[in-house]
């Protein structure tokens, strides 16, 4: 037979489930956190903005170990230093880290470590000051301090995780505020190279942006310009400027694709055409020097298409020479309303075979006539049925804008292109040249 328990086993054995359950508990609670790391771990390691990335994994950090607050920081002297869990008005001495001898290791071998109780080493109030105090007077007795490592292999900066209560960090609270520490460097190293990278580009933009148009004697100049992606630059690109004795030239061009390559060749079209402009009174031979220094640069399928003008100003008319490097066609818009295509100026793409099939055209405006260039962004534009705007649209359009300034036609082909193709899948530039009246 057996002996029913005796209360007290009873008492005993309720303890023991009692702790039981509260320890499962605490691991359940110390799973949901992991967790929710690793869900939130990409977000916040992919923050471009160094402080905000310092901050979000500091606080996560300072979640998943219970410290009182994290504190980040910077190895560059300048730096502030970050705070989470905590503002500096909770502290009636906030940490003066570089004066405390116990959170110094990572700055003298780079490991994680721990401080278990501060209190056991600064046995007076002049050594625990350097540690911190809570506005309530509490000491910080405990301390996670970890490195965080630059690209370099130096630190970027040191993470101090610190707690009023002594023993309150574990070995694998230290080994998670150093992994964590870790991606830290590494994602702070990312966004610094991708900051870079932007301001770069941001500088190569400044240089490829539509420029200001000069003022040109006797002539109405005018451009519209629209990028089909993101960025404000995209593969078009005009430019005017002089030549030197009244003479003026006014360019075009169409780079294919898109991105960094595209945006390269773009600079060195324009500026070798600046370059090579004024010695070359011929746009033919402008643009058979312009093919050879694309060639140079061996850009393997990239290709330009472009319209150079140079213009002569006289006192009742503009005389100008115009060559075509497979370009579309240039358009003049008479003041009687009708339209003559340029076809006859044609000439191979640029940057594709060397070559000098490029001849130059005469051109002559008469008061109240406008030479209008585009890009293929216009003509090729399409609808939703896959329509492109085409050139018969155009040339109908333009033969009902005699009487209008260059900006006011220039204006008018761009709304008519983006009412055809309101989302652009290329590039659009419009350039407009008229003789006043």
């Amino acid at each position: 037979m057996t002996s029913d328990p005796l209360p007290g086993d009873l008492v005993a054995g309720d303890e023991e489930l009692r702790t039981a359950r509260a320890a499962i508990e605490e691991l359940l609670d110390e799973r949901r956190r992991l967790l929710d790391l690793v869900v939130r771990l990409p977000g916040l390691l992919a923050e471009s903005e160094p402080p905000a990335l310092v901050a979000g994994v500091a606080e996560a950090c300072r979640e998943l170990t219970d410290a009182r607050f994290a504190l980040y920081v910077p190895t560059e002297p300048d730096a502030e230093p970050i705070l989470t869990g905590a503002e500096w008005d909770d502290f009636a001495e906030p940490p003066d880290v570089g004066n405390a001898p116990l959170l110094a290791g990572p700055r003298l071998h780079g490991q994680p470590h721990s401080v278990a109780d501060v209190a056991a080493w600064a046995r007076d109030d002049r050594l625990s000051r350097a540690y911190g105090t809570l506005a309530d007077g509490r000491l910080v007795r405990s301390w996670v301090i970890a490195p965080v490592p630059a690209a370099d292999g130096e630190l970027a900066g040191i993470l101090y995780l610190g707690h009023p209560r002594p023993h309150a960090f574990d070995a694998e609270a230290e080994s998670l505020a150093g992994g964590l520490c870790n991606h830290l460097g590494a994602a702070i190293a990312h966004a610094e190279v991708s900051a870079e990278r932007d301001r770069v580009a941001s500088a190569l933009e400044a240089t490829l942006l539509p420029p200001v148009l000069p003022r040109i004697g006797g002539v109405d100049l005018a451009a519209r310009y629209r990028a089909a992606g993101r960025s404000d630059v995209g593969g078009d690109f005009y430019d005017a400027f002089p030549l030197g004795g009244d003479h003026w030239a006014v360019v075009l061009g169409d780079v294919s694709g898109s991105g960094p390559d595209a945006a390269a060749i773009t600079g060195v079209a324009r500026y070798s055409i600046r370059a090579i402009a004024p010695a070359v009174v011929s746009p033919a031979g402008v643009l058979s020097r312009l093919n050879e220094a694309l060639l140079r640069q061996a850009v393997d399928d990239r290709f330009l298409t472009a319209v150079l003008v140079r213009l002569s100003p006289m006192a009742d008319r503009v005389e100008a020479l115009l060559a075509n490097g497979g370009h579309p066609p240039a358009l003049i818009l008479h003041d009687d309303e009708s339209v003559t295509v340029l076809d006859r100026a044609s000439g191979m793409l640029l940057g594709v075979l060397p070559g000098r099939n490029f001849r130059d055209v005469p051109v002559t405006l008469h008061a109240g006539d406008a030479l209008v260039l585009y890009t293929d962004g216009v003509v090729e534009a399409r609808n939703a049925a896959g329509e492109q705007f085409g050139q018969d649209r155009l040339v109908a359009l333009l033969s009902t804008c005699a009487g209008r300034s260059a900006a006011g036609i220039a204006r008018r082909i761009e709304l008519a292109t983006l009412a055809h193709s309101p989302n652009l899948s290329d590039d659009m530039a419009i350039v407009v040249l008229r003789r006043h009246q």
